[in-house]
């Protein structure tokens, strides 16, 4: 009587294992049926280089617009900066990089004044250069995930901080960094 209870199970482990081989090559199991939905295509993502000579090839096409202002792309989001001439100047400045395809959003800093001297680009060149500094010899902080922008004494952080404790500390030395009037965060976590 052992040798037939052997046999049963050998068959059916043989069996078993079959069964296994088929459903693994086998073609997939059938999708549950109800209503169907379409598959959205994915969005293709734009390298953010490319955004920005985008934009600034918008803005190429109108006059004095390129001169004036400035585009820093983060993960798909614009920072626009610099000192439009007038309001239409702005606004037709934030309009002309929104045409652009692949941004997710357009922060738009841009300022309406024409008092811009010498002395002014030296000094948020230096501010610039100081919270560059700060960031980069700073251990707790990956410097790589921030752009800053200073324009009139106005500095400007865009990225994508690691943690809350990282922004605190990037948001810390941009305060003290001296001869800033004002500090805009538009960083994530």
């Amino acid at each position: 009587m052992r040798r037939p209870t052997l046999t049963l199970l050998t068959a059916l482990c043989a069996l078993a294992a079959l069964t296994a081989c088929e459903t693994a090559g086998g073609p997939p199991p059938a999708a549950p049926s109800g209503p169907a939905v379409a598959a959205q295509p994915p969005t293709p993502v734009v390298p953010d280089p490319d955004l920005t000579q985008r934009i600034e090839a918008q803005w190429q096409a109108v006059p004095d617009i390129a001169d004036r202002l400035d585009v820093s792309v983060s993960n798909g989001r614009a920072l626009l900066t610099g000192r439009a001439a007038t309001p239409d100047q702005r606004v037709q400045a934030v309009r002309l990089a929104w045409q652009v395809d692949g941004l997710k959003e357009v922060i738009n800093e841009i300022q309406v004044d024409d008092q811009s001297s010498l002395t002014d680009g030296a000094t948020d060149s230096w501010i610039h250069a100081q919270m560059r500094s700060r960031l980069l010899f700073d251990s707790g902080i990956r410097s790589l995930n921030y752009t800053v922008v200073v324009v009139n004494q106005t500095l400007y952080l865009m990225g994508q901080a690691d943690s809350q404790a990282e922004l605190d500390r990037v948001l810390g030395h941009a305060r003290a960094v001296p001869r800033v009037r004002q500090v805009v965060n538009h960083v994530r976590l």
